[in-house]
Formats: C-alpha cells, sequence, structure tokens
C-alpha cells in the first residue's frame, strides 16, 4: 500500500494542532479559521487514504487494530468539527488533534497487520461490530478531551489569579454538558459492538468465554463507562468526578489498545 495519502494527512492534521494550540493561546479568529481549513483539509486526505487502502485490500480498511486506530481517529476530527460548531468550543480541536496525529501515525508508520483476513473474520457482522465499537471510542475522545478541558477550567476558577487558559475555555457548565452528550452518544454504540462480537465469537469460536486481551480489556472499559453512566443519570453525578470518571475510561480504552498490539489474541493485529 502506497502510505503517501495517510503521510499527507499526517501533515494536514500536524499544522491543524500547531493552529489550533496557537489559538488556545492568543485566540485570533484567523488563526481558528486556518485551524479549521487545516483540519478539514486533513479529514479530507484522510478520507482518500481510507477509501484507497480499502480498494487496494478489497475489504472495508477495518480488519486489523492499526485500521482501526486510523478510523477512530477519522471520525473523532468529524465528530470534533460537529461539536465545535454546535456547543462553540472552538477550542476543542487542541485537545483532540493530538489523540488524531497519533491515530495516523500507527496507520502511516506501523506495519499494517493481515492483508488477507482469516474466515472467521470475513462476515458483514464483524464489519457491523467493528463500525459500531470505533464509534463508540471515537465519541469517547471527545468525552475524554471535554473533561481535560473541565479539570484545567475549574482549576483556573479555583486559582486567586486566572491564567491564559481561563478565558480561552468555556463554561464550566458547557463542558459539563458536552462531556454527557458524548458519554451517551458513545456508550450505546459501544454497548453493541461488544454484544454483536459476543454473539459472533459465540458462533465462530464456540463460546462467548474465549479468552482474548482485547476483549477482556474492551470489556473492563465498558464496565468504567456503564458505572459513570449510571453515576450521571442515577446519582446526579456532575463536574470533577464525572471528568475523573472519563479519565478513567479513556485510560481502559488506551489499555486496551496497547493489549490488542502487543499481546496475542483471537484479533490479531
Amino acid at each position: 500500500m502506497n502510505p503517501i495519502f495517510f503521510d499527507l494527512a499526517l501533515l494536514g492534521y500536524l499544522v491543524a494542532t500547531g493552529l489550533a494550540l496557537a489559538y488556545l493561546v492568543q485566540r485570533g479568529e484567523a488563526i481558528h479559521r486556518l485551524a479549521s481549513l487545516a483540519t478539514l483539509g486533513g479529514w479530507v486526505l484522510h478520507t482518500l487514504a481510507l477509501v484507497v487502502r480499502g480498494v487496494e485490500l478489497g475489504r472495508p480498511p477495518l480488519g486489523t487494530l492499526v485500521e482501526a486506530m486510523s478510523v477512530v481517529g477519522w471520525a473523532a476530527v468529524l465528530l470534533t468539527l460537529g461539536a465545535e460548531r454546535q456547543y462553540r468550543v472552538k477550542v476543542l480541536s487542541a485537545f483532540v488533534l493530538p489523540l488524531v496525529c497519533v491515530s495516523v501515525v500507527s496507520t502511516a508508520w506501523l506495519p499494517p497487520g493481515l492483508s488477507n483476513l482469516a474466515p472467521a473474520l470475513r462476515s458483514a457482522w464483524i464489519s457491523v461490530h467493528v463500525i459500531l465499537a470505533l464509534l463508540g471510542i471515537s465519541a469517547f475522545i471527545l468525552n475524554f478531551a471535554g473533561a481535560v478541558m473541565y479539570l484545567l477550567q475549574e482549576r483556573q476558577l479555583k486559582a486567586k489569579r486566572p491564567g491564559a487558559f481561563y478565558y480561552r475555555l468555556p463554561s464550566l457548565e458547557t463542558l459539563d454538558r458536552m462531556t454527557f452528550r458524548a458519554l451517551t452518544l458513545g456508550f450505546p454504540f459501544l454497548t453493541l459492538g461488544i454484544l454483536l462480537g459476543a454473539l459472533w465469537a459465540r458462533t465462530a469460536w464456540g463460546s462467548v468465554f474465549v479468552f482474548d486481551p482485547l476483549a477482556l480489556f474492551s470489556f473492563l472499559a465498558w464496565l468504567v463507562y456503564a458505572a459513570t453512566l449510571s453515576g450521571r443519570t442515577l446519582a446526579g453525578w456532575r463536574g470533577r468526578r464525572a471528568a475523573y470518571f472519563a479519565l478513567l475510561g479513556f485510560s481502559a480504552l488506551v489499555l486496551t489498545l496497547t493489549a490488542g498490539l502487543l499481546l496475542p489474541g483471537r484479533h490479531g493485529s
């Protein structure tokens, strides 16, 4: 596979990241417009790269964890562009794009994994399972970014002399609402994805309980987000506690991806 489109997409995202961080510091509208254009340009190139890869492989680019990480970054950018417009959180890209760059680096520079999938993995159910899970993870990236911004803004508010971030970040109410919306968007997708994966595992492997590191850590991450959503809806969790649980959930997702890349399992790499 020719990685040139992934390299160009990465370049666009790196430029967008630099501009987004510059806007976070200086808050110039011209800088934000340039950052938005660079982000959109990187996303278009990323889209083209995924299409080309799918054509070359003869299947959707979802069959390996490296490919899945790239799709997560692609979807996260799309959600970020929409969230920035809906919630008017113009600095959101500064917290999301660095994570997206990591996902594109993984696609451009890490070994691509298997091009010919095992027969058990050639199933429409698998594609649906992966797509749902990836949409959930993409929404949780926004949940994580919103939590980080919330904790930064709360710290600024408690300081006797608020720093520059105080005037750059939106209100705590806006950030809390955005993180909750990202949680309620991502959790159903992740839940359905895991359920479909479990049903498929029973058919393909003969048991739902066949050991696989990626499946195990995915379930642990789901438990964290289930507890977070239950706490927010039933116990009225808001603010700092919800933000800390968002960080914990995202840490579980990072552990899931790390386990999937480094440990042998049924999903492959």
